[in-house]
């Protein structure tokens, strides 16, 4: 996680990786966008990634629950 972020911030220039912007915002919120993509569409590319749905089932929401991809 810390890679991709870091990678992202120092390779590309963005001011926030894009695991810690996901923390921020929500992990709920992108479980719930995948998952109704996924129930329009019925294509199993946009299912919601597996690591997702196992954070999503466990409660850990992001920052706002204390843990998300990474822990507050």
């Amino acid at each position: 996680m810390e890679d991709i972020d870091k990678a992202c911030v120092y390779g590309g220039g963005y001011p926030m990786g894009p695991l810690k912007l996901n923390d921020l915002t929500g992990l709920d919120l992108s479980y719930t966008q995948a998952i109704e993509k996924f129930r329009q569409t019925g294509d199993p590319a946009d299912a919601p990634y597996p690591c997702l749905v196992q954070k999503y089932a466990q409660g850990k929401f992001g920052k706002k629950t204390g843990e998300g991809w990474y822990k507050y």
